[in-house]
């Protein structure tokens, strides 16, 4: 579990997030990515070094330029630990949890339309007499 809340946190930054999807057309350097995003290449390298702490992303030296792509096997990883996370049990499927959230909410504004009809009806009464 701890691992999981790890990796969210990791990934809840908009700067980490810019980084895996420019990564997901082919691997790039820092620079490169440093003006993709619009940051500078020192906050790039401590993005890419949480991400690549998890894994996410690996790196590959050529000549002078260290070039980072993502990791496939923790990306599969990962999309089967969300899947995880936002699987509802069969029992409690969204259509069944929506169906029955619709329904306490027409129930609560039932009530409300019979109070409101009640009020009424009690000025009503105040008009006349």
């Amino acid at each position: 579990m701890e691992e999981r809340a790890r990796t969210l946190r990791a990934l809840g930054t908009g700067a980490r997030m810019q980084i895996l999807e420019i990564l997901k057309v082919g691997p790039l350097e820092v620079g490169a990515l440093a003006r993709r995003i619009g940051i500078s290449q020192s906050a790039v390298s401590q993005h890419l070094k949480v991400l690549k702490e998890l894994n996410l992303v690996s790196d590959r030296r050529r000549s002078y330029f260290i070039y980072y792509s993502l990791n496939p096997q923790e990306f599969a990883r990962l999309e089967e630990m969300m899947m995880a996370v936002c699987r509802v049990s069969p029992e409690r499927s969204l259509r069944r949890v929506r169906r029955e959230r619709l329904s306490a909410l027409r129930d609560q504004l039932e009530a409300e339309l019979e109070q409101v009809e009640q009020m009424l009806a009690e000025i009503e009464e105040r008009k006349e007499s």
